[in-house]
């Protein structure tokens, strides 16, 4: 059974996808509909979507804005864009950061099915692959060997640098860098959760590379042996996707870190710690970025609950709470008892724009300088409840005293709590209190009646 959430700001066209997948054989018990990205959002937050077809060019927020949002909360939920003619770079885009596919309005009924039931029913990866010929071997262990002194070693000449990438043949061509340390538990792997002899270990591996690299394409990703059991990934970036002012990098980078650990648990049913580093510019920048990397990565230690990290949110927090560099480290105990003032910072923001229809998590994460995804962690860790479950709440109560002290029209306390749309406002309203606006607002009237009588 599954369920799927359509989003398009033609009600028309939404109610029209909905109606011919309600229809269909493909086990589809619930389809949702949502005319902007924020709708989106909000039911996302309050149910599981097996898929999400969206339309890429819409007010407010666009497509791509929705799948960034997506991805940094729910990053295994599958995304199909729709795209007019016109605006078919939009869908280019939409692949790269990890859609599905695309479909071209207007849609044809015989390619929504099949795009559908593509999504839903997509076969896993291959574990493994045929073993490459010996000769093969060689020349991948060469490129390793070269690789890994480009991001060791930190003497390199320019024309030893020059010399490596030559024999590397036009493998990286940046001109923007970053660095992925993949850690992965070999103890205990695949579907029967069996442990991994040691002989085992070096297939293990060998699939791990492959999935890397099936998960990196879209980035021009290089994945080689790293130290150990360790695999270290780059991501190259052109001036023209670091520049790009439609999709955040640091976005990028966090859900390129969720990715890996979704496809290696999904494919070999192995837990991996993923250090994320920043971006740097040029070759030379490659050991600096290793390092931060593999600090990421060590993080793991301290926040044992968590996969992904990003060194840019490590170093921003020890900057905020020192006062000093980001390249101060904290210690883990420093660390802990510093996470109480970040989540002041954080509450003190939300409480000042919760009203705003158009907060994301990008602007509060912006506001303390974090990426989407650790916000949302340390914000869960040390509140006990999802963020937006916290918005959710505040939008409530304030809902509740407006409906109960005063005599707001149900559109004008959904535009004053931070819905646009007063359906949308009613759905969630009852969803979360359990009653309509209209007989919460009875309800509480009746008991003040009640009680001035008495």
């Amino acid at each position: 059974m599954y369920k799927i959430l359509v989003v398009d700001d033609e009600p028309r066209v939404s109610a029209g996808i909905r109606n011919f997948l309600l229809s269909s054989d493909m086990n589809i018990t619930a389809v949702e509909t949502a005319v902007n990205g924020f709708e989106a959002i909000d039911y996302l937050r309050m149910d599981q979507f097996d898929l999400v077809l969206t339309d890429i060019q819409m007010g407010r927020m666009s497509g791509i804005e929705l799948m960034e949002n997506i991805y940094m909360e729910q990053w295994n939920v599958p995304v199909i864009v729709i795209s007019a003619h016109e605006k078919f770079d939009f869908a280019k885009k939409s692949l790269r950061l990890g859609a599905r596919d695309y479909l071209v309005k207007p849609v044809e009924r015989t390619e929504l099915l099949r795009v559908v039931r593509k999504a839903l029913t997509r076969k896993e990866l291959p574990d493994t692959r045929p073993q490459p010929e010996p000769a093969s071997i060689r020349r991948q262990e060469r490129r390793d060997e070269w690789l890994m002194e480009l991001v060791t070693e930190r003497n390199l000449t320019p024309q030893d640098m020059e010399q490596i990438t030559g024999e590397l043949g036009g493998l990286l061509h940046g001109p923007f860098y970053g660095v992925i340390s993949i850690r992965i538990d070999y103890s205990r792997a695949g579907f029967s959760r069996q442990q991994v002899t040691l002989q085992d270990r070096k297939l293990l591996k060998y699939a791990a590379l492959n999935i890397m690299n099936e998960t990196l394409a879209e980035w021009n990703g290089v994945t080689f042996n790293g130290f150990g059991h360790s695999i270290i990934s780059l991501i190259q970036l052109s001036a023209e996707d670091r520049e790009d002012p439609r999709v955040s990098v640091h976005s990028q980078i966090q859900m390129i870190g969720q990715m890996i650990a979704m496809n290696l648990k999904r494919h070999l049913n192995t837990e991996a710690v993923i250090g994320l580093s920043t971006l740097g510019e040029g070759i030379a920048t490659l050991p600096g970025l290793l390092e931060e990397a593999d600090t990421a990565a060590g993080w793991n230690s301290v926040h044992p609950g968590h996969q992904v990290f990003y060194y840019g949110d490590f170093a921003m927090q020890e900057h905020l709470n020192r006062g000093q560099q980001p390249d101060t480290e904290l210690t883990a105990q420093e660390s802990e008892a510093a996470a109480p003032g970040v989540i002041s910072r954080i509450t003190s923001f939300i409480q000042n724009n919760y009203r705003n229809p158009a907060l994301k998590i990008q602007d509060i994460s912006e506001e303390v300088h974090f990426s989407a995804a650790h916000l949302g962690y340390i914000f869960k860790r040390e509140m006990r409840m999802n963020l937006w479950d916290y918005v959710t709440a505040l939008r409530m109560e304030e809902a509740k005293h407006l409906m109960a002290t005063t005599d707001k029209k149900r559109y004008e306390v959904a535009y004053a709590v931070g819905y646009e749309s007063p359906e949308h406002f009613s759905r969630m309203f009852k969803r979360v209190l359990g009653l309509t606006p209209a007989e919460f607002r009875k309800q509480a009237r009746g008991g003040e009646r009640a009680e001035a009588e008495a």
